[in-house]
């Protein structure tokens, strides 16, 4: 991909072209060893950087159209396969209905940040 101004994001279905290096490589590796294709791996990661950047930015933590400094990240517990015991009352007609999709939400502001409205 070359463009006049290096720093002008693509526009949809375009194909863009990046040099792998060695570093490059192997985070792809890493992201790939979870059965992710190259596309999804690249989709995934860009993804995930773009929700922290909107998140710094709404939140905050830094102004907007600045590149935020991560210094934490939490990870969600998998589930081991074990479920817990049933209380008996599990039926159907106990299941509540499943909420629309609401699209990407917000994370919750960063731990010990209080934010003033």
């Amino acid at each position: 991909m070359t463009t006049a101004k290096p720093t002008q994001p693509p526009k949809a279905g375009a194909r863009p072209s990046i040099r792998v290096d060695d570093q490059l490589a192997a985070d792809l590796a890493v992201l790939m060893s979870t059965g992710a294709n190259l596309s999804d791996a690249i989709r995934t990661a860009v993804g995930q950087a773009a929700d922290m950047y909107r998140t710094a930015w709404a939140q905050g933590v830094c102004p907007p159209a600045t590149a935020p400094v991560l210094l934490a990240y939490q990870m969600q517990q998998q589930p081991t396969g074990n479920r817990p015991a049933s209380s008996g009352y599990d039926r159907p007609s106990d299941a509540r209905p499943t909420p629309r999709g609401m699209g990407r939400r917000l994370p919750a502001p960063p731990v010990g940040r209080i934010l003033h409205p």
